[in-house]
């Protein structure tokens, strides 16, 4: 009798094989690549994470010991085998700080450019607009600055952004533009600052505004003696 029920068992197991073993088997080979390809992806993305890092403190340490060319080529092999991460963006920068080192402005502000255009991360967005805003004073494009800026979050870096503007309207000729812009930039930098006690000076430098009470008139800017500005 138990030999009966175990060959029962067994033909039972042998039909649902014939029936079903096809698919699970196919599911349980499905799972096995889906778990081996999980794996090996989260190795990879490891191993690649590793590889950048590494790659980023040989440029740091490279610059700190100013090897500016050994920097340079590492700068360019991050930029170009790890494009789209953090830290190509950070070798972008660092790119473009070393062109502006040999004053190649053009080319410094067309990798800061770029950096913008490829690297759409809106916490690195604002700082690369600073550097490049740097570069563009040294090619004497204050319009440009503006330009820059406008329509555009500062996000953590109000105090700068606003200081920037304001040198560029005051290189414009704009002095009552540039007291609104180095008054906010007051606003949003750190007591103590070393940027805000060069802020404080850049106002006073400006020359003082006095409206014309005429209808229709503008202001006119004068010179701290009282005198009108010419």
């Amino acid at each position: 009798m138990e030999e009966q029920w175990q060959e029962r068992e067994i033909e039972l197991f042998m039909s649902f094989w014939r029936n079903h073993g096809r698919s699970i088997a196919i599911g349980v080979v499905a799972a096995l690549i889906v778990a081996a390809g999980y794996r090996f992806w989260r190795y990879e993305s490891r191993s690649r994470g590793e590889r950048i890092s590494a790659a980023y403190t040989r440029l740091e340490r490279d610059l700190a010991h100013h090897h500016f060319a050994a920097g340079r080529a590492e700068a360019e092999r991050i930029l170009h085998s790890y494009g789209g991460s953090t830290y190509a963006v950070f070798a972008a920068l660092t790119l473009a700080k070393l062109d502006a080192m040999d004053n190649h402005w053009a080319q410094a502000a067309t990798r800061l450019r770029k950096a913008l255009r490829e690297h759409a991360d809106p916490a690195l967005r604002p700082l690369i607009r600073i550097r490049l805003a740097r570069i563009l004073f040294e090619q004497n494009q204050p319009q440009a600055v503006l330009a820059l800026f406008h329509g555009h979050n500062p996000g953590a870096y109000a105090g700068v952004m606003a200081w920037l503007r304001g040198r560029a309207e005051r290189r414009l000729g704009h002095p009552l533009q540039a007291h609104d812009d180095f008054t906010l930039a007051l606003d949003n930098l750190e007591p103590g600052s070393g940027l805000r006690h060069l802020v404080m000076l850049e106002m006073a430098a400006l020359p003082a505004v006095q409206p014309v009470k005429s209808q229709g008139a503008k202001s006119v800017p004068v010179s701290r003696t009282g005198g009108a500005k010419r």
